[in-house]
């Protein structure tokens, strides 16, 4: 059986466990990654990055294939369900396919002499012992666990406090990747919806979610599939043509979107949170990714500065991280409701800020320009 005594572990193999085995063992930290899929899979999904993640990805070398495989943007267009309403300038953003992003950091950990457990779903762990038995019977002792094993992570639900029953959130989501000759990223708001939609590579690949509220509660499942026709019904205000064209067999999927309430600490006895795991969000910013990415850089170079001593890196990483990612949520949520308002007046209001400010764009701005890398320095 293979020695992992003296490693941390990481459970998830997804964005958060791949970009924290990465900066791990690019400081010199053993890390080995347990994922209980055997091959990750990303249905569809497609992600934004903005400079906050992509000034951390560029210290791991991977920011430049990353973008030649990718789109950057700078614009943002909004219309109504059937008018436009402005163009805008926005801080630079890069959009890509999540397996191009996976591909890349898998590739990267691996070269690193990085080791990935796959089949290994855990069933148990003993934190006192940091000693973890997964479904195929293996066992392991770890020095660490960092938990990346998102938003239903079992290591949250089992160790820390049992306030983390998901709500509802009264939205439901569609996405999908089509073809498109879409060249920024769109946004259509209306009454009670909105779409947002990005080219994810220069090929016309472009991918959209759509989301809207309803009473109905959809499962919180990124796998079910839904219909062409069904999207359609479901924003039958919008003008259809906001939607990329779909080949023929390619998939839609629609979830429900569920709140969970932030937890006081990311960390516990030999364990730390990290991503999804720690703060899910809802996804109207944009900065799931981006928040998972700066979790695991800020843990790794703590660790690296206190020597690998994981328990004296946990609190500085808690204070950082918590009033970091507790904003992000607070802030996508209110900015949902921005998006929904049925208030004419309320509307108009909207309409105008976005039309004739620059305060959206001064408002990302301020969520893009946090530097992780800047912030670990003060605990130097």
């Amino acid at each position: 059986m293979d020695n992992y005594s003296k490693h941390v572990a990481i459970l998830g193999g997804g964005i958060a466990g791949l970009s924290l085995g990465c900066t791990f063992l690019k400081e010199g930290i053993p890390a080995v990654i347990f994922e209980k899929m055997s091959e990750e899979t990303s249905h569809g999904a497609a992600i934004s990055l903005s400079s906050n993640a992509l000034s951390l990805l560029d210290r791991l070398d991977i920011y430049s294939d990353l973008k030649n495989k990718s789109f950057l943007h700078s614009k943002a267009t909004i219309q109504g369900p059937k008018k436009s309403i402005c163009t805008f300038n926005t801080p630079e953003v890069l959009t890509t396919r999540r397996q191009t992003l996976m591909s890349l950091l898998h590739s990267k950990f691996k070269n690193l002499g990085g080791d990935i457990k796959y089949d290994h779903a855990l069933i148990k762990f003993d934190d006192k012992k940091c000693e973890a038995t997964f479904s195929n019977k293996q066992k392991y002792h770890f020095k660490h666990l960092a938990a990346c094993d998102g938003i239903r992570s079992s290591i949250r639900d089992t160790f820390f406090p049992s306030n983390q029953n998901p709500k509802y959130s009264g939205y439901s989501a569609w996405r999908g990747i089509g073809k498109s000759p879409l060249k920024r990223v769109h946004f259509a708001l209306g009454p009670g919806g909105h779409v947002v939609s990005y080219p994810v590579n220069n090929d016309g690949d472009v991918s959209f979610v759509a989301v809207r509220k309803e009473d109905f509660q959809f499962k919180e499942s990124w796998k079910e599939q839904g219909s062409l026709n069904n999207l359609l019904h479901d924003f039958s205000t919008y003008d259809p043509s906001i939607f990329p064209k779909l080949k023929d067999g390619e998939p839609l999927y629609k979830w429900g979107i569920y709140i969970r309430p932030p937890l006081q600490s990311m960390i516990s006895r030999n364990i730390t949170l990290v991503g999804d795991a720690a703060h899910p969000m809802v996804p109207f910013l944009g900065q799931g990714a981006c928040m998972a990415i700066e979790d695991a850089y800020t843990f790794a170079m703590l660790c690296k500065q206190n020597n690998g001593n994981f328990i004296d890196a946990q609190k500085p990483y808690d204070l950082l991280r918590s009033k970091r990612t507790k904003k992000m949520q607070k802030a996508s949520l209110l900015q949902g409701k921005i998006y929904h308002m049925k208030n004419p007046l309320l509307v108009f209001a909207r309409n105008s800020v976005m039309k004739y400010t620059n305060i959206p764009g001064n408002d990302l701005k301020k969520i893009h320009d946090y530097d992780a890398h800047q912030e670990v320095l003060m605990f130097s």
